[in-house]
């Protein structure tokens, strides 16, 4: 895989991978190493978050942590089957051409972006949350919406959250920028097609990852 090709002109390098055997191998890879680096963040945010728990309930958290980093690991996987499919679905509108191995194969490229967005932010969630205040609240403080999210939010400083929320925006901008030249070649589209095509799994794909970020924020 030329990755440097598939960064600054995706439509050469899906112009060029139409013209080979689908294989599923590379893009398998690229969403392996996007769904463990989001496992890592996400065991380590929620590993800092459940600190504030009282040391007799530690032992219930570690198997939350467990929990929510499989979680992770398995929906990059799911991300990209979804989206594959909503992609596929809606290029028909535009009678699209070309087998849904193809789709999947040529969308799960597009999580490069990703790769390289997680690769910058976890170090900087681990500068901030490792210097990061953090109370071990009571049960009857944890009992307490309110006080459990002013001490959550004090966890997670807004330059931290603002910061990694441009780097989600400019995450999303680059998925849509590949995914439009990877639905371009999969299903045989004008580029305005497959531009509205990309456009809407891309959104929602960004949008959801933002809001996690957002509503700390809030």
């Amino acid at each position: 895989m030329n990755i440097k090709e598939l960064i600054l002109n995706p439509n050469n390098f899906f112009k060029n991978l139409a013209n080979r055997e689908v294989s599923l191998k590379t893009p398998f890879l690229i969403v392996l190493t996007f769904s463990v680096f989001m496992s890592i963040y996400t065991y380590y945010t929620t590993s800092t978050m459940f600190k504030i728990f009282p040391s007799d309930m530690q032992g219930i958290m570690s198997m939350m942590m467990i929990i929510s980093a499989t979680s992770a690991l398995v929906g990059g996987f799911v991300s990209w089957i979804i989206i594959a499919g909503i992609m596929h679905i809606i290029s028909m509108v535009f009678k699209g051409e070309g087998s849904f191995k193809r789709t999947l194969a040529f969308v799960g490229y597009g999580f490069l972006p990703n790769i390289i967005g997680l690769l910058i932010s976890i170090p900087i969630t681990y500068y901030f949350l490792s210097n990061a205040h953090i109370p071990t609240l009571t049960m009857e403080q944890l009992q307490n919406p309110e006080v459990l999210k002013q001490v959550i939010k004090s966890m997670f400083p807004k330059s931290m959250l603002y910061t990694n929320l441009l780097i989600g925006l400019a995450v999303t901008l680059w998925n849509l920028y590949i995914w439009t030249y990877a639905i371009k070649y999969a299903r045989n589209l004008e580029l305005r097609k497959a531009f509205i095509v990309a456009l809407i799994p891309t959104l929602l794909f960004g949008l959801y990852q933002l809001y996690k970020i957002i509503k700390l924020i809030i």
